[in-house]
């Protein structure tokens, strides 16, 4: 159920990056706020563009903040667990210490710190939150690390003659590919949850571009009058939350 929810959804993005029914920025005067109908499926907003569209490009775009995050996050995340539990010593300690220092912070508040310091806007966003995710990969990584290095074949690389870097890379790592995956779905859902509350704050995607947050806090002004509005981004974000959240819990 979980996979199919993650296909159909990566579908609908897929789509979005090649084809909109309208012009997601296009307004129409004399459709604003219509009902979902055979000529806009989703409805229209309070300036008549058309909600399906403004969709499709707002996943495309919620999901490639996510998937940069989770990137930025994993990578440098990585690097720095395999040194740290491979090595331990000091370098564990200091490294560890200020990770701790970082996670010990809600992760809201430090996007708000990071944004505040480097501005609003998608790029800035992407800086922020995938170096609040550091930590977190970080973690993982180290704790697989000091499971492994003391393994029967990362001993007999190492009277082999095989530099630590390639034991770290080549033969520690993949084993850690099941708990990082799980990770790195788990990271995917709160970067897509984060940078909707960001851009809903007004502090992610400036208008008139998209996102799914963004849409959210437009809409919410007129929740009465055109409930459709939010309907549409709340859904789509539920939905790949839950999907990924099911897959993630199966690996």
């Amino acid at each position: 159920v979980g996979c199919t929810i993650v296909v159909a959804v990566f579908l609908f993005v897929l789509i979005g990056c090649f084809y909109t029914p309208y012009d997601p920025n296009g307004m129409d005067g004399s459709a604003k706020n219509l009902a979902p109908g055979i000529k806009h499926l989703f409805g229209t907003d309070n300036f008549g563009r058309d909600i399906l569209s403004r969709v499709m490009e707002g996943s495309r775009t919620t999901f490639f903040v996510a998937l940069c995050t989770v990137l930025i996050g994993s990578i440098i995340g990585v690097i720095i667990g395999a040194l740290t539990g491979y090595y331990g010593g000091w370098l564990d300690e200091v490294i560890m210490r200020v990770n701790d220092v970082i996670t010990s912070f809600p992760s809201i508040l430090l996007a708000l710190i990071f944004v505040s310091v480097l501005g609003i806007g998608t790029f800035n966003i992407i800086l922020a939150l995938g170096i609040i995710f550091i930590p977190s990969f970080a973690r993982v990584v180290r704790s697989e690390f000091i499971t492994y290095r003391q393994r029967d074949f990362v001993l007999n690389a190492k009277l082999m003659g095989a530099s630590d870097l390639r034991i770290m890379f080549l033969y520690i790592l993949p084993n850690t590919f099941p708990v990082l995956l799980s990770s790195i779905l788990i990271g995917f859902n709160n970067a897509v949850l984060a940078e909707a509350g960001m851009s809903f704050l007004g502090l992610g995607v400036q208008p008139p571009d998209a996102s799914l947050g963004r849409m959210l806090s437009e809409s919410q002004a007129y929740l009465f009058q055109a409930p459709w509005y939010a309907l549409a981004p709340g859904c789509l974000i539920v939905l790949a939350v839950l999907g990924i959240g099911m897959v993630g819990d199966e690996i």
